[in-house]
Parts: C-alpha cells; structure tokens; sequence
C-alpha cells in the first residue's frame, strides 16, 4: 500500500470489506493486516480529490458507502501522512468495531528487503485469523517491483496458513478487459496455492480471498455474496 491514498473510495470498499468478514466469523480472533507499506507518492496532488470522491461515493452506490461511521473515520485519516499516525487511526476504527488488528509490519517495504520483510511475519504467522496483504498494484508481473506481491511469496504465505484462517489479497486493475483479467489471476493464484480463490471486485480495484477448508470456503462465498449484492457496482465470483 501507499498512504499517499489513504483514506480513499479503495480504502472505503478495503476495510468495510474486511469488516463484513470479521463480523460474519466471529470465530476468527485477529485482523491481521501486512500493509507492504512503500514510499509516498506527491501525497498532496494524489489526494486533492479524496474528499469529494467520499462525499459522491453514497450516490454512485460505491462499495462500503452504507458505512457511514467508516466514511466519516477516513475523512479523518486522508488527512494524515505521518505513517505510524494513520496506523493508530487504522486500529481505532476496527477497536471501536470490537475488532482485534494486528498491523504484522508497518515497516516500510522494498524490493531489494522483502524477504527480510516476510522473514518476520513467519517468526509469528497468524492463526485462525483475516490475513489481509496490501501491495501497492497487486499480483507479480513481468518486471515486478516494490508495488507487487511475487507469487513464491504467496505460496509460502498460502502454505503458512491454518484451515482457519482466511487470506485476502488486493490487486489493481490494468488496462485491460476485466472479465478477462480477473479468470487470469483467480486461475494463476490457483496454480501457485492448489486453492481456488474467490473474488469480488468494483472494476476498479479486485479482492482475491483463500481458505484452505472446503466448508469454510463456501461459507466465505456465500458471505462475499452477500456483501456484494448490497452494493449494484459490486460483482462477486466463486
């Protein structure tokens, strides 16, 4: 992720998204999220038109709009660019929802550290827990950089997990058909992990979601459906 878009309409559909799914497994005891957290990018240019993108998001029925007390809190956090201060703005949120986050590493993240980056978070992998990663752009490409998630990374993340526990991934939208893209990524992400992800999307970010257990997966699809169904812009698949 990149502050630079803190508290935008993607922020708005992330973390109403991972609210749905806390809410609708109370079982899972944490929120962990691994922000991959890289430099900022002109944070006054890119943000200029945060605020009014809010303030239109309940009109256009973008996802997390119904989450007024989320729209008021990111209004608060687009504001702020000191890194360790919109975490803490981050973890009152999902507090005052009863939600326990576990922010695994708010250390800036780059290319040439990442496996020192990794290297931590499976000195304590989360258990029976949302693990929530958050590159910049999403998916390994070609050329990858600081802005993807590399697929060996995912594998070994993917084997990590228990049958607990959920994964979920963002990626960005290239310029490219949608519908198209998304049946790449779902079955390259099922090639990397032998797990059949499911995905919901707005056509402009996509959230790719793992669970190892078959019942615990089609729970999982039936709540993503639902969150999907409250929103007309939003499509769900799996």
């Amino acid at each position: 992720m990149n502050n630079s878009f803190s508290g935008d309409t993607r922020d708005l559909f992330k973390f109403d998204l991972v609210r749905h799914i806390m809410k609708s497994f109370p079982d899972l005891n944490s929120f962990s999220f691994i922000p991959m957290l890289t430099d900022h990018k002109e944070p006054t240019k890119e943000r200029s038109g945060t605020t009014r993108d809010l303030k239109k998001a309940f009109s256009a029925g973008r996802a997390g709009s119904q989450n007024r007390d989320l729209m008021v809190h990111l209004g608060r956090l687009h504001e702020i660019e000191d890194d360790l201060d919109y975490f803490e703005g981050i973890r009152t949120y999902f507090t005052k929802e009863n939600i326990f986050i576990d922010i695994v590493h708010p250390d800036r993240f780059s290319h040439e550290h990442r496996a020192d980056y990794f290297q931590k978070m499976f000195e304590k992998f989360p258990r029976q827990s949302l693990i929530f990663l958050d590159p910049d752009t999403g998916l390994e490409v070609k050329n990858p950089t600081q802005q993807h998630l590399l697929f060996d990374e995912l594998k070994k993340i993917a084997d990590a997990m228990d049958t607990r526990s959920i994964l979920m991934i963002y990626q960005h939208f290239p310029r490219r058909s949608r519908d198209g893209y998304v049946r790449s990524r779902c079955s390259q992400i099922e090639d990397v992990t032998g797990i059949k992800p499911i995905s919901i999307t707005d056509n402009e970010i996509v959230f790719f979601l793992l669970a190892k257990s078959p019942k615990l997966r089609e729970s999982l699809s039936e709540n993503v459906e639902k969150y999907a169904n409250t929103y007309p812009a939003i499509q769900s698949c799996g």
